[in-house]
């Protein structure tokens, strides 16, 4: 041990980096539902408790808990209110957490993680049998779940790139393997100009809450599987949070496919993160999360060119913006 180091102190600081008790907490409020009771109006432990279908006992520890992560308090009559962290935990607050907190299967796959470490393979087929892909194609229920946590993330995730200069303002955007249009639909809302094609899995689309905004007259729905075709006519395909679920092998032939579907003019964008070349940083632990998940990695920038040149691809640009951990790769038809 290095002279002075501080065994307690370090001991405190590495107890809490393993202690799951705080996350379990938000999820159990997310999945009775707490702060959207909570939202309106102050409550007991005993209203609380029959609003949710909680026991009391158990669910007043909870919130204690919970004040000491600051998403609720507790008033001198021993009512509970919300924080303004809280909010946050509501279904339907801008930048709600509520999808990805109450979403149980991505914790839960993480328990083989260490046979991950001696294999090589993500542990979550490991944990529930198939791959997470498959696994959502096959369950309704937590395809649906999965589906609205991606879609709640894709503000807090894309939405700082929408104001870089690079995109149009006009054309057809081809959002591959869109999801349910959580970034296509901040597209549209920012720049009236553009018009959508959002591609993915049909079951995938028909969970989208787009026909029923103000851009629905904008976008086409483009069902496929990327493995075997990519709608063709864009003026811009957009690749976002899909490459990195993917080793390099599938990443090329997804690539492929988008650089089968564009045109001599067409460019591609991929949103992604970028790993430094050497030494750490905060997107190691999202690296750790595709091992876990998918078999799949981030990338360096050079990682990311060599990739994309593989298809036939040219990495143009890497515009990145403070405060988000996610860049944007600029791509063209061509080698280089």
């Amino acid at each position: 041990m290095s002279a002075g180091l501080d065994l307690a102190a370090e001991a405190a600081r590495l107890r809490r980096a393993a202690d799951v008790a705080p996350s379990r907490v938000l999820h159990a409020l997310c999945v009775l539902r707490v702060p959207d009771q909570l939202r309106n109006e102050p409550c007991t432990v005993t209203e609380l408790a029959r609003r949710t279908g909680a026991a009391a006992q158990p669910l007043a520890r909870v919130l204690r808990a919970a004040a000491e992560l600051d998403v609720v308090g507790q008033s001198s009559s021993h009512r509970w209110a919300l924080r303004p962290a809280g909010r946050l935990l509501c279904t339907d607050e801008p930048g709600s957490l509520w999808a990805e907190l109450a979403d149980n299967d991505l914790f839960t796959g993480w328990t083989a993680f260490a046979d991950t470490v001696r294999t090589g393979k993500p542990c979550y087929p490991m944990v529930f049998g198939a791959p997470i892909f498959d696994r959502l194609t096959g369950q309704e229920a937590s395809r649906a779940v999965f589906c609205q946590h991606m879609h709640a993330r894709a503000r807090s995730l894309y939405a700082p790139l929408l104001d870089l200069d690079i995109w149009p303002g006009s054309g057809t955007v081809v959002d591959v393997c869109g999801g349910t249009g959580g970034l296509l639909a901040l597209l549209l809302a920012a720049r009236p100009g553009l018009t959508g094609v959002l591609h993915d899995l049909p079951e995938v689309l028909a969970l989208s809450p787009l026909p029923g905004t103000q851009e629905a007259g904008r976008v086409t729905f483009a069902p496929g599987d990327v493995f075997e075709a990519v709608p063709g006519g864009g003026d811009l395909y957009v690749l976002a949070s899909i490459l990195h679920d993917w080793d390099d092998e599938q990443a090329t032939a997804i690539l492929a496919r988008c650089r089968a579907a564009m045109k001599p003019s067409s460019a591609l964008f991929v949103l992604e993160r970028v790993l430094p070349e050497s030494g750490s940083g905060p997107a190691v632990f999202a690296d750790l999360w595709m091992l876990a998940m998918t078999g799949g990695q981030e990338r360096t920038r050079d990682h990311w060119r060599s990739l994309l040149a593989s298809s036939g691809l040219r990495l143009s640009g890497v515009h990145a913006v403070e405060g988000s951990e996610f860049s944007l790769l600029a791509c063209k038809a061509g080698a280089g």
